[in-house]
């Protein structure tokens, strides 16, 4: 990866070098070390397609019935708790910036899944962002939310009772966005993935590997992500239909001379997992971007529905 400069993915394989044996354990909401430096969002945009996928986000997604409905449920009992004590004011999620795990889970509403491919270049060549995460997903999470909606009493003559009650309607006026993603070297299938054939020079992928995976599997689940992998087409200058366990010699031609940077080795998740047990070492993570705060063209309108103070005495 050094030798192709790509730094930013030198980083993340450093560091998982580096740490101390940690596998991750396949549940995205659980404790994991997190690297919240590394990777921006803005870097990330100057790849590929990955710019497009971001429009879409906040575009469109952000504003079908699913964004709303997750939107209503992380509002709802924020407004209902303080409406108990005093008029239900507006919200900023920035003080919970923090702690970005529990900001992720509390406040994100929305996803759009970046594949490999997404990541490529316009001639399918491999990048720096490929080599780092792969797949991954772009988040939006709730920001700035404006509280409105009428407020009155409900009277009950009977009971000589009242209710102080409100028909909140919010306006979601700014998102975070931020990339997130695990960097590990799990399998689920028994099968381990194949991660490509590898030398200090470059990198050359089989064709029978991808064909399987990604058309047979229907998913592209490598080492660095855990998004899905859709409508993929592969074209390298190098593409082998086997052998995948045995080193690749691609020289062209039928004679030409044996030189050592013509042979690429295969390396699949299990290259990893079995230097981790040898040495020790190699600690699986999770990756974020700080979340930039994006202030929306058209604010998300919700209606989050009536909500009530304890029933009073008249």
């Amino acid at each position: 990866m050094k030798n192709m400069g790509w730094p930013v993915s030198v980083k993340l394989a450093t560091a998982w070098f580096s740490n101390s044996k940690h596998i991750y354990d396949d549940n995205p909401n659980s404790v994991q070390p997190i690297d919240g430096a590394t990777i921006s969002l803005d870097w990330c945009l100057n790849f590929g397609g990955v710019k497009n996928k971001y429009d879409d986000l906040i575009s469109r997604k952000i504003y079908n019935e699913a964004a709303y409905a997750h939107i209503k449920n992380k509002i709802k009992p924020i407004l209902e708790r303080g409406f108990q004590h005093s008029i239900a004011s507006d919200i900023n999620a920035k003080i919970f910036l923090k702690d970005l795990r529990s900001f992720h889970m509390d406040w994100q509403f929305q996803i759009v899944n970046i594949s490999s491919y997404d990541t490529l270049t316009n001639r399918l060549g491999m990048t720096d962002l490929t080599a780092a995460l792969a797949n991954f997903g772009i988040y939006a999470a709730i920001g700035r939310v404006e509280v409105g909606g009428d407020r009155y009493y409900k009277y009950d003559r009977s009971a000589r009772t009242k209710t102080y009650c409100m028909d909140a309607q919010i306006k979601v006026t700014h998102v975070y966005v931020y990339v997130k993603d695990n960097y590990s070297f799990n399998d689920s299938d028994g099968n381990s993935q194949y991660l490509g054939h590898w030398n200090k020079r470059g990198v050359v992928l089989t064709k029978g590997a991808l064909i399987s995976e990604l058309i047979n599997g229907g998913r592209f689940h490598t080492s660095f992500g855990d998004s899905l992998e859709t409508k993929i087409n592969f074209n390298w200058k190098y593409l082998f239909y086997k052998p995948l366990d045995k080193p690749i010699d691609k020289r062209t031609g039928l004679i030409g001379k044996f030189m050592k940077r013509d042979v690429y080795w295969p390396v699949y998740n299990s290259t990893y997992n079995r230097w981790r047990e040898k040495h020790n070492r190699g600690g699986d993570f999770m990756v974020y971007s700080m979340p930039k705060y994006v202030k929306l063209d058209r604010p998300i309108e919700v209606g989050v529905g009536v909500i009530c103070r304890p029933v009073e005495k008249m």
